[in-house]
């Protein structure tokens, strides 16, 4: 399969309470498989071999929250979960499957930037999004109604394209959120990278961009940035393919920004609620 070089965005509407669904048919519809073999145990576990058709990815995700509560499908409720698992093998059909780490524990995921798991919102509030997703990973825009005074959330699930070290399985299977991420402007990625020793459960590989301040220029230029990611150990890892930020100032989510090359992008003033995994609340994605 060829590596995607313009990821450019789809747009819709649904409600709130079909987000989860959309998640999932969303990569389905990518080259993704959902491979549980008892959805009742392990939930919803998709694999894919990601664009290069060598890996093997794992995104385990689930409707309720990390406490295994209040479903974003049949409740009013806001906050899913996932696991970044590495290993999955099914069982016989209806039997629990195996996972490479049984006991790990589930990760908040906000769908909406709720000030805490314990605030609803109804489930047929309808909403805009912009998705993106192919065999390696799905990104998704969701943006709500002006009454409801919710800002807008930026979701990134799976492997980037462009990694600068090797990653074989589901090592470089990540997770990105712009509200009430586990650490302030960073990203849980799955595992080290090969030749590493292995980790027991996901960890923390902070986000960077070059991000001037005042932006825009005297030319009344802006600085689109792609978005890295490492630490001081492991070096630069990767980036974070289909997503691009700038500084935030004099710019507002709908707005949009055409590149020296024509491409344009959209962009996303994400919600300022709790940490953000990005380095900068306005985020761009290609829309043409």
């Amino acid at each position: 399969m060829a590596i995607p070089t313009d990821y450019i965005f789809t747009s819709g509407t649904c409600n709130k309470n079909q987000v989860y669904q959309l998640i999932i048919d969303s990569l389905v519809n990518a080259g993704w498989t959902d491979i549980s073999s008892n959805p009742t145990t392990d939930f919803v576990v998709l694999k894919s071999t990601g664009n290069t058709e060598d890996k093997n990815l794992i995104l385990n995700i689930r409707p309720t929250n990390a406490a295994a509560a209040n479903s974003v499908v049949t409740t009013d409720y806001c906050v899913m979960s996932y696991r970044l698992q590495d290993t999955y093998t099914p069982g016989t059909s209806g039997a629990a499957g195996t996972f490479g780490r049984p006991s790990l524990a589930w990760t908040a995921l906000y769908l909406v930037p709720v000030t805490a798991i314990t605030v609803a919102l109804g489930g047929d509030t309808q909403i805009k999004y912009k998705v993106y997703a192919d065999a390696s990973k799905l990104i998704l825009v969701l943006e709500y109604p002006n009454s409801t005074g919710y800002q807008p959330v930026v979701i990134y699930l799976g492997q980037p394209d462009s990694i600068y070290v090797p990653e074989s399985g589901a090592r470089g299977t990540l997770v990105a959120i712009s509200t009430t991420s586990v650490a302030a402007s960073s990203l849980q990625i799955c595992n080290t990278s090969d030749g590493v020793a292995s980790v027991t459960t996901p960890y923390s590989l902070t986000t960077y961009a070059l991000l001037p301040p005042g932006d825009p220029n005297n030319a009344n230029k802006r600085m689109i940035s792609p978005i890295y990611y490492g630490n001081a150990s492991e070096g630069f890892r990767g980036q974070l393919d289909g997503v691009k930020c700038i500084y935030y100032s004099n710019i507002l989510t709908g707005d949009t920004i055409t590149d020296d090359d024509g491409n344009v992008y959209y962009v996303v003033v994400a919600a300022a609620q709790g940490s953000t995994s990005f380095p900068s609340r306005a985020l761009l994605v290609r829309i043409s």
